[in-house]
């Protein structure tokens, strides 16, 4: 289970000028400057946060580049360094727009639709960003230690999570994910070392260890696949991706098929048997095969 081929159309799309596996640092269509959000929508296109250049570029299921929205700034619509990104069924855009301190919801084809604070005292870096199966929207607030869930309408449903190393508590928690059969929140708490599970109203339930978690500025990120009973993991410190059964038990490993490979992987999406695993070390996107 240490490797899983890649799809096969990585191959043939690295002659392309264009493509998000091919990607590249830059400012320049399908380049990227420390990506760290990724996301697919219903049909299979691929929404990439390209963080540094404060925009959100959009791939065909194939890698071509399609389009791109959003840009530097503070104002509606704009976007200072959009790290998480999650969309709803309707196709809107959720955008963790961190160094803005605030939440976007952006219709599909970008345009501004509402901006969310937070609850008190405000968001403070928020990270990423998890869409549940009842639409509940759920937000890493990492500067306050806590998660926050939302009506798809901005209403507040829950806040939790204190800084520490408790039960509950967290040390600049890094993802969120729910998996839409159980509605368990998993959250990546990597400087405790860990994953915790709660229920979708906050209430810890339990927790997994990650030994090989604890550095800063790792970027971890969660992804859950309830139909296998899969969670993968990921960390920018460490080139592959953890596989772990729904018990918390580490059952293997995943690599994309050479010659490519992961550099700095920064986020992660699931998508018809696959696995998108973006690199902000090497600025392109990774596709495995399940």
């Amino acid at each position: 289970m240490s490797e899983f081929p890649a799809t096969p159309e990585i191959g043939a799309l690295r002659s392309s000028e264009t493509d998000m596996f091919r990607g590249g640092k830059g400012s320049r269509k399908s380049q990227f400057d420390s990506p760290t959000g990724i996301a697919v929508d219903g049909s299979g296109n691929v929404l990439v946060a390209d963080t540094n250049n404060g925009r959100i570029e959009k791939f065909s299921p194939t890698g071509a580049f399609l389009s791109s929205m959003g840009n530097k700034g503070t104002g509606q619509g704009q976007l200072g360094e959009p790290n998480g990104i999650a969309l709803d069924r309707a196709g809107d855009i959720y955008v963790a727009d961190a160094s803005n301190h605030r939440v976007q919801k952006l219709a599909p084809d970008g345009k501004f639709v509402a901006e969310w604070k937070g609850p008190e005292p405000g968001f403070y870096g928020p990270r990423r960003i998890a869409i549940g199966a009842d639409d509940s929207i759920y937000v890493v607030d990492q500067g306050h230690n806590r998660i926050a869930k939302f009506s798809p309408d901005g209403h507040v449903l829950a806040s939790w999570g204190t800084a520490g190393n408790g039960d509950g508590q967290f040390n600049d928690p890094t993802s969120v994910t729910v998996d839409p059969a159980t509605n368990k929140v998993y959250v990546a708490d990597p400087r405790n070392k860990r994953i915790q599970v709660f229920d979708s109203a906050g209430k810890f339930l339990t927790k997994w260890s990650v030994p090989e978690w604890g550095q800063p500025i790792g970027f971890e990120d969660l992804a859950i696949d309830s139909q296998t009973g899969r969670l993968y993991a990921s960390s920018a410190h460490i080139n592959t991706v953890f596989v772990f059964d729904l018990n918390g038990t580490k059952i293997g490993t995943l690599t994309p098929k050479p010659p490519d490979k992961l550099e700095g992987p920064s986020a992660l999406a699931l998508a018809n048997r696959k696995l998108y695993v973006l690199n902000m070390g090497g600025n392109h996107v990774s596709s495995i095969d399940l």
